[in-house]
């Protein structure tokens, strides 16, 4: 799959958001769009997957986002939200709900579904704590609960929102195992940097609205490209390939 960002723009009233992003994501790779807060990286998610409209500055496989059907997709593009269910439900019932795309209004879930619930279940190791009521769970069993919910709906492309936000490091190791695990692509907004430089394939750096810089991780999480878009002093050491970044 391949998604082209052409020269998008955004504004919120008079404030721009957006100022001509232009990125391009494809293949099985884990992107990391990283920056400080307020620059723009979640507002560019939320025009991969469709919360806000595009008009023609997105095309997916070579067509305008606009021109798939929601279903079709959502068929092809899960999203981990950071939020919760509200409803008690058993954490089964929370990941099979991803089939939805595959559905009918009041459609019942079939063989098939069960089949493919069950696999991710066990494939998340979530199998055991199935009938566990979802706000029973700890921070980073519910973060497992919403990658599986994804993986259910068989998509090409995962896009998930500051994945790691409040959890400890066992979790957020596990969690960034998982996706790296994915077969097919993961677009994902990163505040820990030495998360995006041990994880991600290629990253985006965004700065005000804009992409300051882009490539693979050794190139983009330079020191000098990461003191200009955070507008502080920052250091990074590489140690037989693999960089660590502080402040």
């Amino acid at each position: 799959m391949r998604i082209e960002v052409n020269g998008l723009r955004f504004c919120a009233g008079n404030k721009p958001i957006l100022d001509g992003v232009s990125a391009v994501f494809e293949g099985r790779r884990v992107y990391g769009v990283i920056g400080p807060n307020g620059c723009g990286k979640t507002t560019l998610l939320r025009h991969i997957y469709r919360q806000y409209p595009a008009h023609g500055h997105i095309r997916v496989d070579g067509q305008p986002l606009e021109s798939y059907a929601p279903r079709d997709y959502a068929r092809r593009v899960a999203v981990m939200m950071q939020s919760y269910p509200e409803a008690d439900l058993r954490v089964a019932e929370v990941v099979q709900s991803g089939r939805y795309p595959y559905k009918r209004v009041m459609m019942p879930y079939n063989q098939a579904d069960e089949a493919v619930t069950e696999q991710v279940l066990r494939q998340t190791r979530l199998w055991d704590l199935r009938n566990r009521r979802i706000h029973t769970l700890s921070g980073g069993e519910r973060q497992r609960v919403m990658i599986a919910r994804c993986l259910v709906q068989q998509p090409e492309v995962i896009i998930l929102d500051e994945p790691t936000n409040h959890l400890d490091i066992r979790y957020r190791l596990e969690l960034m195992e998982a996706l790296r695990a994915f077969d097919g692509m993961v677009i994902m907004t990163l505040h820990e940097l030495n998360l995006a430089a041990r994880y991600c394939d290629f990253i985006y750096v965004m700065k005000a609205g804009s992409i300051e810089a882009s490539g693979l991780p050794l190139d983009a999480l330079r020191p000098e490209i990461l003191n200009r878009a955070f507008n502080t002093t920052i250091t990074s050491i590489v140690r037989d390939g693999e960089m660590f970044i502080g402040v």
